[in-house]
């Protein structure tokens, strides 16, 4: 019974801990003082409850790693504890192991065991039962990770350690080294693929400790012969002082704002971090200067409109939030308002006229106009700027004035909406303000969505959701400060353990609220474009899961069980030979049920139709009531596919094209909230209905009702935001002389070249035509070797002529580090694969340019006996991108919380019993009241 309470008071300091932001100094002393109280307080427990705690949708807070190594130190766990619970979480979640250097924000896995290897590695194992417990732990580890470097820095550090040159040369190592050695030959093997240091490292210590059998003596001889040849090579191979030019900011930021916005804030600060050296004034200046850049460069390609939006809202809502993290470290007299103005004065003036300008008939910026004292003005709202400073920046007199209701706190908007919801329709509407307020709105936004879920008040979030559905463009504002992951996960959980209320009466009401936020849900999923393995979002075996795997695709009745069957024959007595659907069917059918049914409902009514036993029209009474429509989200996808089935003698098309235009044509009458939610669903079906129906109207051109459907149609295209170009821009690229997708690339990097170098002597240039949909799509057709092969060829060109290589090395390695490269789906780990639906297609992981790059390094050395120059440089990509991902992934812990605005790091903590039963107190209050959960999500 003592102790249960000791764990429980052990978890609930932990989340207070991680909760409050508390520094991990003052984490030791609370944890201390808790386990004076408790001293027979589990080592394991502890560290599970750590894990537990110390993590948020599987990545490593920020804080995790220095209340780890505390907890060390202070031998509250013991050396091994954490190895164990990792082991067990593999096990049983089929956990992964990120690399360290692959990885901006690495997983909780990742950082336990970076902690222990800095942790061993400074001397922490003192005795040799402890060394040998830790090398027993490690050999499952080796087995499943054999390629990981974060492992095998942390084996390195084991073998090295002071212990293990006394205890692994005794006897009573004998029976360890056996297991070990055979795992430690497998991890060497496969490291000397990406890092031959430390194959080389862990092969000495393999050798010095006589731990490896004479099987593994081949490849032995390999690390010491070839691939130290190999090392010899890649030292030689000098390397010039990296360039920061013009076009490689640009290329980054198109790339993270590019369709599905990639702009997370630590994998930025990292990457810029790195690329400046911590020079904070040229950072700002150029990130400023690239932030209209990619705007200017949108208008002049006359993308669409809310592509134009999208990045203007980042450039006034976004921006000034994001430049508030290098604020702090100016001091005179360098300032925020300094690298304004130098950018101001760089920026195309064409793209930006001054107000007097703007009403020149021959200029096309004028939809931007209006750009430069937006972002001024959220500069100031922010109190990067003073308000008085926006004339002079501007050198005209503003037209605007800061928001009347002055900078937004999200805790006061929370406040707000929760006394009153009616609130949150306004702010939602305020989202597409552009004046520096959308960051609290949405984070206030997410909070509120997630205590809803948290609280299942699903009448609340049925408003909610509706909100958003009559808003769309919204959700890209958002996805600015928060991850569509982070949307929809409270929001697939509420639907996949969904509870109807106790006191509802009517079960019309329940279907009301799940097809509203399941419509939201699936504007999310198709707005952006999201992969249901490929994004880690949904249990396979779950609702949300089976819906958008299957739910599009009719079934054959032998294919039902038996409730599903009788379920669907409910539901057509319900429609066509009753008087309607009444509370009886649906009280009896989940919505989830209905929901995955209802392409096989529109398959029967179809059939029947063409029997000639049921008129189309009654379909649409129906399905065009408010708590129905969301299912034609998967219906009409299903009426597209079937489109595509028919043929010119067909006559499946005779029923299938009255039935869908009963469907598409909504009628005047219809009443808003039903009116919005049919346009949410177009948007969401409007590409595959468009191609199906264009087929339709070749295949069969006599046919007069295919053409007012696709008026409705058209509309609604290019509301999605795929990172694949459109079939038109394509074609255009493939019709490229000579060499079509590879001519296109090589011709958009000399384009970024020039404008660099012209750049470099006047301010008046427009940048250059770009999008990052070239490398992708080049990527995709193309594959990672054949296009990393044309960025190399570039180099090589450039280093014939002798002109511009750094410059040439800047674009190209930015290329291979732009967001969509470094956030591509992995290999499921073995665990969740065994998971995975029959249903489910296989699953291959495509390569990209790192990858291409990591192979390509490993041959370079015999890529030297025959074409040095290539080789090397082959050698110093590979030494600039590694370098830029390293970098991402050991930021300062505790910096990179309180960057992502984590909580106050400052936070006192006074007398330590005191604190202890304060901290447990507020935690307890606060995890009552359901807003633990979203204080995380939002950390």
């Amino acid at each position: 019974m003592a102790q249960d309470q000791a764990a429980s008071q052990w978890c609930t300091l932990i989340k207070a801990c991680f909760l409050r932001r508390v520094p991990s100094d003052q984490f030791a002393d609370l944890a201390q003082a808790l386990k004076a109280d408790h001293p027979t307080l589990s080592s394991e427990k502890s560290t599970q409850a750590l894990f537990d705690a110390g993590h948020q949708n599987g990545l490593a807070d920020p804080r995790l790693a220095g209340y780890l190594e505390v907890l060390l130190d202070s031998n509250i766990i013991e050396i091994d504890s954490p190895l164990a619970v990792l082991q067990s979480s593999i096990q049983q979640h089929g956990a992964t192991l990120d690399e360290v250097e692959g990885s901006a924000r690495p997983s909780v896995q990742t950082v336990m065991v970076q902690s222990l290897a800095r942790k061993i590695a400074a001397g922490i194992i003192e005795e040799d039962r402890e060394l040998f417990v830790v090398l027993h732990r490690l050999v499952p580890w080796m087995n499943y990770y054999p390629s990981s470097m974060t492992l095998g820095f942390l084996v390195s550090a084991t073998l090295g350690c002071f212990v293990a040159q006394r205890a692994l040369l005794g006897a009573e190592a004998k029976k360890i080294k056996v297991s070990f050695g055979q795992s430690l030959t497998l991890l060497i093997n496969n490291l000397s693929q990406v890092n031959l240091q430390l194959a080389n490292t862990l092969a000495y210590w393999q050798k010095h400790y006589q731990l490896h059998d004479e099987l593994s003596a081949e490849s032995m001889d390999l690390l010491n012969n070839v691939e130290l040849e190999a090392l010899s090579f890649q030292e030689g191979v000098i390397d010039n002082m990296p360039v920061n030019s013009r076009s490689g900011l640009y290329i980054y930021l198109n790339a993270a704002l590019s369709e599905r916005p990639l702009f997370d804030d630590m994998t930025v600060m990292s990457y810029l971090n790195m690329r400046y050296k911590g020079e904070i004034a040229p950072l700002t200046t150029e990130l400023i200067l690239a932030s209209f850049d990619i705007l200017a460069n949108a208008m002049y390609r006359n993308e669409p409109s809310h592509t134009i939006t999208r990045l203007r809202s980042f450039l006034v809502n976004k921006l000034p939030n994001f430049l508030s993290n290098y604020a702090v470290m100016m001091f005179p007299p360098l300032s925020i308002e300094t690298c304004i103005s130098q950018a101001l004065l760089r920026i195309d003036p064409a793209a930006f006229p001054s107000f007097s300008q703007m009403f020149d008939p021959l200029g096309k910026g004028g939809i931007l106009s209006e750009a430069r004292q937006e972002f001024l003005f959220a500069c100031a709202l922010h109190q990067l700027i003073p308000e008085g400073s926006i004339e002079g920046l501007l050198g005209d007199v503003p037209m605007q004035s800061l928001p009347a209701g002055g900078r937004y706190a999200r805790n006061e908007l929370v406040a707000q909406c929760t006394s009153n919801p009616t609130r949150i329709e306004e702010l939602i509407g305020e989202l597409e303000n552009m004046e520096g307020n959308a960051g609290e709105i949405a984070g206030a936004m997410i909070e509120i969505m997630t205590t809803l879920c948290s609280n299942n008040d699903t009448l609340t979030l049925k408003c909610f959701c509706n909100c958003l559905v009559r808003k769309p463009a919204t959700l890209d504002t958002i996805t600015l400060f928060c991850s569509p992951q982070t949307l929809l996960q409270p929001l697939c959980g509420i639907l996949d353990n969904w509870q109807d209320q106790e006191d509802q009466g009517e079960s019309q009401p329940v279907y009301d609220e799940f097809g509203s936020i399941l419509l939201l849900v699936s504007m999310i999923w198709h707005r952006f474009d999201l992969d249901e393995v490929a994004d880690g979002i949904l249990d396979p075996n779950s609702f949300t899961a089976q819906y958008f795997r299957s739910a599009s695709q009719s079934r054959q009745t032998q294919e039902l069980t038996e409730r599903e069957s009788e379920l669907l024959s409910d539901w057509i007595r319900g429609l066509f030979e009753t008087e309607g659907i009444n509370d009886e069917l649906m009280s009896t059918c989940k919505p989830a049920e209905f929901h995955l049914l209802v392409t096989t409902l529109f398959d029967q009514s179809i059939k029947a139709c063409q029997a000639g036993v049921l008129a189309v029209e009654t379909l649409k009474g129906d399905f065009l009531g408010s708590f129905l429509l969301p299912s034609l989200a998967a219906g009409l996808v299903w009426f597209a596919n079937r489109i595509w089935e028919t043929k010119e003698s067909s006559d499946l098309i005779d029923s299938l094209m009255p039935a869908l235009q009963t469907l598409l044509l909504r009628p005047s009458s219809m009443s808003p909230d039903p009116s919005a939610m049919h346009s949410a669903v177009l948007a969401i079906v409007a590409e595959p209905l468009d191609a199906a129906l264009t087929h339709a109207q070749r295949v069969h051109n006599l046919r007069v009702d295919i053409s007012p459907m696709l008026d409705v149609v058209k509309p609604h295209m290019q509301k999605h935001r795929h990172r694949a170009a459109a079939l038109q821009e394509l074609e255009t690229w493939a019709s490229t002389p000579k060499k079509g997708l590879e001519t296109a690339l090589r011709s958009m990097i000399h384009a970024l070249m020039r404008w660099n170098i012209a750049s470099a002597n006047s301010t008046d240039m427009s940048p250059p035509s770009y999008t990052h949909r070239l490398l992708l799509r080049t990527l995709q057709i193309l594959g990672a070797n054949a296009t990393l092969r044309i960025l190399i060829d570039e180099i090589m060109a450039q280093m014939e002529s002798g002109d511009y290589v750094d410059m040439t090395f800047d674009i190209v390695v930015t290329m291979i580090l732009a967001p969509p490269q470094q956030q591509q789906p992995g290999i499921p780990s073995p665990a969740f694969a065994q998971q995975l639906s029959p249903a489910y297609p296989q699953l291959h992981n495509r390569l990209t340019l790192r990858d291409a790059l990591h192979t390509q390094f490993a041959e370079a050395n015999e890529l030297s006996k025959t074409d040095t120059a290539r080789a090397s440089v082959v050698v110093r990509l590979h030494r600039r991108v590694e370098a830029f991902c390293t970098a991402a992934a050991t930021m300062n812990a505790d910096d990179a919380g309180d960057v992502l605005g984590m909580g106050d790091p400052t936070t006192a903590v006074g007398d330590t019993a005191a604190d202890i039963e304060d901290v447990i107190k507020q935690t307890e209050d606060f995890l009552g009241a359901g807003g633990g959960e979203g204080m995380m999500l939002m950390g």
